[in-house]
């Protein structure tokens, strides 16, 4: 079983011979498998496809994708974008009860999925045909088809929280208790909830990404709703953030329906009850598995193998060490900095002295607000500090927090103008470009990229330019979870072997694990003050970081993947008495 895909912002026909046509078996057989529409666009019917694959190997624009389907699949399609288009198998069912959370690559259909669950979008089963009545008849008896019947009756009330915050203050100006207040008088009630009263007065305009996530997921919540889906609510927030969060949601599971789509595992991990992994061909077709328990799912999804459903999506496992790396003292220096300190009004930062070393990934945290960013940005000098100095003559390469989409211009030419004639090395390719699948984007314009492969964009273009230091501002925004880890390796790499020292801020407790070397931890009080430490190693980082924040991580004993355990737990009362909060 195979279907064909047809990327139609790749094709273009005009610039081509028809190559797909011309050397496909059937046709030079007198079968019309390949026929060209009115448009000029081509259009392969699968039905007398023989899945040999010529045609994608012959299009010059690489636009087409001939894709081996799991028998289990067949005859279970939920939803098609047209003809040669992606196309959905399965769909979650709401039925079980607690959290539920969704869990796949980005390209698999998990929004596709929140669509058709929240009612805009009508399955029409890969036929021509969209109808509320089919979509009934279709699930007659069953769970899902009582609920889908209910929301296109509007029986049942939806609020969704919407995947890219960062676009409201395009759409909305005014002040956060303006935008919160069209949801009821209890604003300033949830905000405290979430640990953001403070951005009550602010105009929208001049909110952070954190501070955008939270007002986003503050008026999610104050909808009166029967069933609540949020996409990516972590995404910006720091792990105090997103721990508050996941509780707060947790405690609205007990009386609502919540779904949560989140790429962050550990976060995932703590506040699910179940979870529905998505696999697939990113932009070809997707597969919704079975609800497992949370713990099942997501080792599963770390395996790359289902084994309730005797399913391998993935050649290689996602794999996690028990023990710390040690600092590499007989690394040569690359820069030093004396006690450093920055004011702004009402917010202070006092950076302590410090150093990095050829070679290194040294990874950023602490809470959002105490200075972080203002920290690379005087390592990037797009900063001056006003006591202190950065000692030693680096060059920089530094990836902003969120990168700029207004360019007009393809992938690949944005790339060419920023990095000349590295963009096209081979060692680039195969290093950079490849990992991060940047070809398969290079046709489509900045301005049309999702927010995950703007993310990679940017990355590809960091770590282009020639530079000593590399400096990424939160590079797993966006990115699902297996482009986090691919990202994380690739920057490991990277350093490694070319001497380079990159710096990554970050909240991806995952991420920040499998990347760094070790740590610079921040801590102070949002938005007055800040003040760093480090570099240190690893055990002693995350030991600073997690006593802070007065939780403690125990280690999966099949994956080993770090756990959040449960606060006044056994595990997390024995840990805290002995100091180790993390690697335990």
């Amino acid at each position: 079983m195979h279907v064909a895909v047809i990327d139609f912002d790749k094709c273009h026909f005009k610039k081509c011979r028809q190559e797909c046509q011309y050397y496909c078996p059937p046709v030079r057989n007198g079968t019309m498998t390949v026929d060209f529409m009115e448009s000029g666009y081509p259009e392969i019917h699968e039905e007398l496809c023989i899945g040999c694959g010529i045609c994608a190997h012959r299009c010059p624009f690489e636009a087409i994708k001939i894709i081996g389907i799991p028998e289990r699949a067949k005859g279970d399609e939920v939803h098609r974008y047209g003809a040669n288009g992606f196309v959905l198998y399965g769909l979650p069912s709401l039925e079980v009860n607690g959290m539920i959370g969704l869990l796949g690559q980005n390209g698999t259909g998990k929004t596709t999925i929140l669509n058709i669950l929240t009612g805009k979008l009508i399955p029409n089963f890969a036929t021509e045909v969209e109808s509320r009545e089919t979509v009934v008849e279709k699930y007659r008896g069953t769970y899902l088809g009582e609920y889908l019947k209910s929301i296109y009756s509007g029986k049942l009330k939806i609020s969704l929280k919407p995947q890219y915050v960062d676009l409201i203050p395009k759409h909305f100006s005014g002040k956060v208790s303006e935008l919160l207040g069209q949801y009821g008088d209890n604003a300033k009630k949830v905000l405290e909830e979430l640990g953001v009263d403070d951005i009550y007065k602010k105009d929208v305009k001049e909110l952070s990404g954190g501070e955008l996530q939270a007002m986003s997921i503050s008026a999610a919540l104050m909808k009166d709703a029967d069933i609540y889906f949020f996409d990516e609510p972590s995404s910006y927030l720091d792990i105090s953030q997103r721990l508050k969060i996941s509780r707060v949601l947790r405690e609205l599971s007990s009386s609502k329906k919540v779904l949560v789509v989140e790429h962050d595992l550990a976060i995932l991990d703590f506040m699910s009850d179940f979870v529905y992994l998505t696999y697939g061909e990113p932009r070809g077709y997707g597969i919704v598995s079975n609800a497992y328990s949370t713990r099942q799912a997501i080792n599963s999804y770390l395996e790359g193998y289902i084994k309730q459903e005797n399913m391998k999506f993935r050649d290689y496992e996602i794999t996690f060490v028990k023990k710390p790396p040690e600092i590499d003292y007989s690394l040569t220096s690359l820069v030093q900095w004396t006690e450093l300190k920055k004011t702004f009004p009402g917010f202070s930062l006092k950076v302590n002295e410090g150093a990095l070393r050829t070679g290194q990934v040294v990874g950023v945290i602490g809470p959002n607000s105490t200075g972080k960013s203002t920290f690379v940005r005087i390592m990037a000098s797009e900063l001056q500090p006003d006591s202190g100095e950065v000692i030693g003559s680096v060059r920089t390469s530094y990836k902003p927090q969120s990168p700029d989409s207004g360019f007009q211009v393809s992938v690949l030419e944005f790339l060419e103008s920023n990095l000349g004639d590295r963009a096209s090395e081979n060692q680039f390719r195969n290093d950079i470009l490849k990992p991060l699948n940047i070809e398969g984007i290079g046709d489509t314009a900045v301005s049309d990229l999702s927010g995950g492969d703007l993310q990679k964009t940017y990355i590809a273009k960091t770590l282009g330019k020639d530079a000593d230091l590399y400096i990424l501002d939160e590079p797993s925004a966006y990115l699902d979870a297996d482009q986090r880890m691919v990202v994380a390796r690739m920057l490991k790499r990277f350093a490694e072997n070319n001497k380079k020292t990159i710096l990554v801020v970050d909240h991806d407790i995952y991420f920040i694990d499998i990347i760094s070397t070790s740590l610079i931890v921040f801590n102070g009080s949002a938005g007055k003050w800040g003040e760093s430490m480090g570099p240190v190693d690893m055990r002693n980082g995350m030991n600073i970081f997690l006593k802070n924040l007065t939780i403690s991580f125990r280690r999966d004993q099949n994956t080993q993947r770090p756990r959040i355990n449960k606060p006044g737990s056994r595990m997390d009362n024995e840990q805290k008495k002995n100091g180790e909060y993390y690697y335990y």
